[in-house]
Order: structure tokens, then C-alpha cells, then sequence
């Protein structure tokens, strides 16, 4: 396998194949993130990710699923990502699935037919930043898309048969923001409803715009009263059917898990018991 710089993934994607089809980020302008800053955008050579999936069949045996890096997978043109899906389905046809970190921008650009099609060719879940469902929050860390269009691209996944794996970040509001910031994203939640729902933590470093928004904006990397302050009150005001949620993340100083809504008290009491 090749791999060009530093390469990402999801958590739970530990024990997944890990395929880059892209190197970097196609918006790479988000200014809370410097996972791509050191990449220019480009996608891979179709020779080079086809060799990648044929170098990896001795050992499909072991592979249960394949996770497309880099940033956005989903920037690919449709028939160069349905081309990717039927080699792996074709070589790979015991897999479990086939999942991606995608922008809710890319989602949309995509017609639902061409989604519905990658769903049938294995692709079972999407990862999306959804970060804020604040559009001050938004515009002020220059996400690039809106919390309607976060929601619409929800619903055109779902509708589509691809999971949604969302992530939100605790201190992204600052202080002055934060029960704004919280609540737009417990509103943007309950109605994108994913099936999975991570909570990260701000965190800063002078290698990234970040830096100087903080020194700009006021925007402080959260204390840990706060992160348990906004982690409450989200969990609160969700109304989600049927979704798991966890804070096991490299950025989070608290660790707790449960299905919403099912699990809601128990989840509140952890958090209660952390203060």
C-alpha cells in the first residue's frame, strides 16, 4: 500500500482498510482543522488505487471493512467512485462495507440516484463534520456551508441508504457563543437524525488559522467545566430515535457512551457524575 503524508481516520474505522483515493481536503479552509494543511488537493491516479486494492486481496480474510481517506471522498466525480466501489466489490465481496469522511458540500453535489447507486455498491456510511449547527459558529470558523444545507445533505444520504456518522465540537461557540451554539446543534441533530453522534473538544495550535481567530475572536480552547456544561446540555435536548453516542475521542477529556434516546438518563448521569 501507498500512503502519501499522514494519513486519518475515524476511531471506529481501527481495523478497516485503509485506501486513500484522494490526498487532502478538497475545502481544506475550515479553520479549527490542520489535519490536511500540509497537503495540495488531488486525486490518485486510477492505476495507483486499483494496484492498492489488488496488493491488499491475500488478505481479505481479514479485512471486514474499507475506508476511503483522505478528507472527502465524495469529492470524487461519480463514475470515478462508482469504478472504485465495483473493483472493491468485485475483490472484496465479503466485506462488511465501505465508508468515507464526507462534507455535507459534496453530499449535495451529488445527484440521489448517484447516491443511491454507490449504496448499492457498498457504500454503507459517511462521516460528516457537522462541528456547529450555528451559522454564526459556521461563518465564523469558515465552514463553507450552512446549517440547512448540513440538514439536507442528511436527508439525501438517508434517503439514499447511507448511515451518518456526525461529529461536534464542545468550544467552538467560545464563551460568548457556546448555549447558542449547543442548542443549533442539538436543533440541526434532531433533525438530520444520524445513527452515530461523536462530541470533540477545540483544541489550538499555532500551526492552523485557529490561532488566529483565538487571538482575533476571543476564541478560547474550552475548559473542562465547559465542555461538561455543553456535553449536558446537548444530550438534554436531543430527540434522537436511534443513535449511539460517545465522546471517545483523542480531543475529549471526558469519556461516556450510550444509545439516544434509550439511554439519555444514564448518559446525563455519567456526565453528572463527572462534575
Amino acid at each position: 500500500m501507498i500512503y502519501e503524508g499522514v494519513v486519518y481516520r475515524p476511531p471506529s474505522e481501527a481495523d478497516s482498510l485503509l485506501v486513500q483515493v484522494t490526498i487532502g481536503c478538497s475545502w481544506n479552509r475550515c479553520t479549527f482543522c490542520n489535519m490536511y494543511k500540509d497537503k495540495q488537493y488531488r486525486i490518485r491516479s486510477m492505476e495507483e488505487i486499483m494496484a492498492d486494492l489488488r496488493e491488499a486481496v491475500p488478505y481479505r480474510d481479514r479485512i471486514r471493512r474499507i475506508f476511503l481517506c483522505d478528507g472527502d471522498a465524495l469529492a470524487l466525480p461519480a463514475p470515478f467512485l462508482t469504478k472504485i466501489l465495483e473493483e472493491i466489490k468485485r475483490l472484496f465481496p465479503s466485506i462488511d462495507g465501505v465508508r468515507v469522511y464526507a462534507s455535507s458540500r459534496d453530499v449535495l453535489q451529488k445527484e440521489p440516484r448517484e447516491l443511491e447507486s454507490f449504496a448499492k455498491l457498498g457504500l454503507d456510511m459517511a462521516y460528516i463534520g457537522l462541528e456547529s449547527g450555528s451559522d454564526k459558529v459556521l461563518a465564523a470558523v469558515n465552514k463553507g456551508i450552512t446549517k440547512q444545507e448540513m440538514i439536507d445533505a442528511a436527508a439525501r444520504l438517508r434517503n439514499a441508504g447511507i448511515k451518518q456518522s456526525v461529529s461536534v465540537i464542545s468550544g467552538l461557540g467560545g464563551e460568548k457563543m457556546s448555549k447558542e451554539h449547543i442548542l443549533e446543534t442539538a436543533d440541526a441533530l434532531n433533525k438530520m437524525q444520524p445513527e452515530y453522534l461523536g462530541m470533540l473538544v477545540l483544541h489550538e495550535g499555532e500551526d492552523t488559522g485557529l490561532y488566529y481567530v483565538t487571538e482575533e475572536q476571543g476564541l478560547r480552547v474550552p475548559s473542562s467545566r465547559q465542555v461538561l456544561e455543553e456535553m449536558r446540555l446537548l444530550i438534554d435536548r436531543l430527540e434522537l430515535n436511534d443513535c449511539f453516542f460517545t465522546s471517545a475521542h483523542v480531543s475529549n477529556y471526558f469519556y461516556v457512551k450510550g444509545r439516544l434516546s434509550r439511554e439519555k438518563q444514564k448518559i446525563l448521569a455519567q456526565i453528572d457524575g463527572a462534575y
